[in-house]
């Protein structure tokens, strides 16, 4: 008689409990990176956007340069000299067509459904009525460009100031995140500041103007700061200096300013 031999292989695998507590396990780490990922993903896009708007803006004042005639001519002179009072949306009327804008609000934001309901400055504080944010209590020329941003520009005889909200409507419609500020030319400063702003030979600075409410410049370095040296690129932090300058914070560093950081160590700011 034969005699085979079967050998029975044991086969080591998880109990159900093991399976469940590293099931646990993962969900647990998940949970604690999840949101710091879409935290940074977040603030990865809110980068781009508003690198992609300057460049953007950057050119469309160009092109209005050279429609103008202003090649080799500062830009506060070039708007001064075509002759437009304060407030008035048509000074703007060139640069946002060659941004090719596809809705425009003249007599204020109310008369545009598109623009956000809320704004927040840079501590996160709510702001409404006036000059100086993008909401629809906002004061100023409003323009819906073809990508969702919203400007609102103010017009002086010899500047544009611009703020724009890089993603419309939706959140957080907050300084330093989706809404930025421009000031192209010199504004209403001082004879003496003025003269410093035409001798950089720039068009565009990242600035707020220190025209605007004291709520929205909150924690901000200004433009006439600026212009004295008092803005430093590198800094988030509103209270330390003249201020933050998270516009040109951004353009230079590649990132947000970090407002979990900055909560933590500046009384009222929120993250």
């Amino acid at each position: 008689m034969v005699f085979k031999n079967y050998f029975i292989k044991k086969i080591s695998a998880f109990t159900l409990a093991e399976v469940l507590i590293t099931l646990g396990i993962i969900g647990v780490v998940a949970a604690m990176t999840l949101p710091s990922l879409v935290n940074e993903h977040n603030n990865k896009q809110y980068v781009v956007a508003f690198k992609k708007l300057y460049s953007n803006f950057s050119n469309a004042i160009i092109m209005f340069k050279a429609d103008q005639g202003c090649e080799g001519i500062d830009i506060a002179t070039c708007i001064e000299g075509m002759g437009y009072g304060d407030n008035n949306c048509d000074a703007f009327a060139e640069v946002a067509k060659k941004m090719k804008y596809v809705e425009m609000a003249p007599d204020g934001a109310s008369a545009g459904s598109w623009v956000p309901d809320v704004s927040y400055n840079y501590y996160g504080d709510q702001v409404s009525n006036g000059y100086g944010m993008v909401n629809r209590t906002g004061i100023g020329c409003f323009y819906a460009l073809p990508d969702g941003m919203v400007l609102n520009v103010d017009v002086d005889a010899n500047a544009f100031k611009v703020l724009v909200d890089t993603n419309g409507r939706k959140g957080p419609n907050r300084f330093g995140k989706d809404v930025h500020t421009f000031t192209v030319g010199c504004g209403d400063i001082s004879e003496e500041l003025t003269n410093i702003c035409i001798s950089t030979q720039k068009d565009i600075f990242p600035f707020i103007s220190n025209t605007f409410p004291a709520q929205v410049t909150k924690g901000l370095c200004s433009m006439e700061s600026y212009l004295q040296g008092g803005c430093d690129d590198a800094n988030m932090f509103p209270n330390i200096g003249d201020g933050a300058s998270p516009s040109l914070y951004i353009l230079t560093m590649d990132k947000l300013p970090d407002y979990r950081e900055i909560a933590a160590k500046v009384s009222g700011f929120k993250p």
